[in-house]
């Protein structure tokens, strides 16, 4: 019996509202542009919808470069991807460290402000 697939969904920042799209890449670690970035704590605990209901709110659209984001009540924010020698950060992902690229301090304003809690 043949298998239909019905959507295709990304999830460009983890948690965010999904993104439909008609076609896809397959990479090595995934469809293009899906989970590749997430929001962390202070700890650097990574969050999710279920801990931040509002982070399902959020709109993150693959752009040349990085994402361009939007949310409820916020204006667009631009996030480079890292490139070159990006600062590090130590993370916690499903129990596992991981050393993460974080990205510019404007964005982590910018969600810290859309969740009311400081955020990277």
């Amino acid at each position: 019996m043949p298998i239909t697939l019905a959507a295709i969904h990304i999830h460009p920042v983890k948690s965010c509202a999904p993104l439909a799209l008609e076609a896809a890449t397959v990479e090595a670690r995934g469809l293009a542009h899906d989970r590749r970035y997430l929001v962390v704590d202070t700890d650097g605990r990574f969050l999710t919808g279920r801990q931040l209901p509002r982070l399902t709110l959020l709109r993150a659209l693959p752009v040349a470069g990085g994402l361009a984001l939007q949310a409820p009540g916020m204006s667009s924010q631009a996030l480079a991807a890292p490139d070159g020698n990006p600062e590090r950060i130590a993370i916690t992902l499903w129990g596992d460290g991981v050393d993460a690229a974080a990205c510019d301090a404007a964005t982590d304003a910018w969600l810290s402000r859309f969740l009311d809690r400081p955020v990277r």
